[in-house]
């Protein structure tokens, strides 16, 4: 009775963690972590290299406490996954039109690769100015994990549609202070 208890419960989990499919190229998901009383509002992009070839997939987080965001943003968290790339390098940049280069990981204490942990994610923190600044450009190219990459004209638009979310006033934030 209790091995067949076990099973239902194993059952049950599995069935659970299975309720939604991977996240895709342009997905944008809120997710409520209950145990930790915080929501995670993010946007999955499978970038290529100019070849078409994949890159590692890029995820940008904004998180908050709670189940309501109650203040605009002011970072927000990019990662690189390196999955089955093979010898990935702690690096994670773009470069916005050639004209700027947002480097997420510079003289920043980033989180996975290089800290001895088992995560196979590279990535930092950018501030949402950056974010403003990449949704403004034509064209975005970078390397995530030393694999180059360029974000297509559907992928910077589901930037934009999660920038929308995550700050719904729609304002960099210079323009809030004389709104």
């Amino acid at each position: 009775m209790i091995a067949a208890l076990r099973i239902l419960v194993f059952s049950a989990a599995l069935g659970a963690a299975q309720l939604l499919p991977p996240p895709r190229d342009g997905d944008i998901r809120t997710v409520f972590w209950e145990l930790q009383s915080r929501t995670d509002i993010f946007l999955t992009i499978e970038p290529r290299n100019v070849k078409g070839e994949r890159a590692p997939t890029l995820t940008f987080t904004y998180n908050f406490p709670d189940k309501r965001q109650t203040s605009p943003p002011r970072e927000v968290e990019v990662r690189a996954f390196a999955g089955q790339f093979w010898a990935p390098r702690a690096e994670l940049w773009f470069d916005l039109d050639g004209k700027e280069r947002l480097d997420v990981s510079a003289g920043v204490p980033a989180i996975g690769l290089l800290q001895g942990a088992a995560d196979d994610y590279w990535g930092g923190p950018l501030p949402i100015e950056a974010i403003y600044r990449m949704v403004l450009v034509p064209r975005i190219r970078g390397s995530a994990l030393g694999f180059p990459f360029e974000l297509s004209a559907s992928q910077r638009q589901a930037l934009r549609a999660w920038l929308d979310r995550i700050d719904p006033d729609g304002l960099p934030p210079v323009m809030r202070l004389h709104k």
